[in-house]
């Protein structure tokens, strides 16, 4: 399971056929990396923007294969960058932590990663 940030769902449109006009909804998708090991303060796994030839890892993947949502948390270091906005922190940052503590679920889940 790898956490990746949804930026549009679609559908495409009739020209480009039956078959794909009939496909259900797609989600363009920026993919973070594999989650890393826990972090020793905190207990949270570790994730980063995954990149290929120096651009953001993206794919179109079924809206179907989307699991769940899941909670990241920019890492703050010893200072919170000041400019950070809830819009642009995951531009921001370079690496987050998968909230495992948000809800019951997403901690059953992110105890089978680590």
């Amino acid at each position: 399971m790898r956490a990746a940030q949804v930026r549009v769902i679609f559908t495409l449109p009739r020209q480009f056929g039956a078959y794909y006009s009939r496909a259900a909804a797609l989600a363009y998708v920026e993919w973070f990396t594999s989650f890393r090991e826990q972090d020793p303060f905190s207990g949270l796994c570790q994730v980063s923007r995954s990149t290929r030839q120096l651009q953001r890892n993206a794919a179109v993947v079924p809206v179907n294969d989307l699991v769940r949502p899941c909670h990241l948390i920019p890492k703050m270091g010893q200072s919170v960058d000041r400019g950070w906005t809830g819009g642009d922190v995951y531009e921001a940052a370079n690496d987050l932590y998968l909230n495992a503590y948000i809800d019951v679920d997403m901690f059953c889940i992110s105890s089978r990663i680590s």
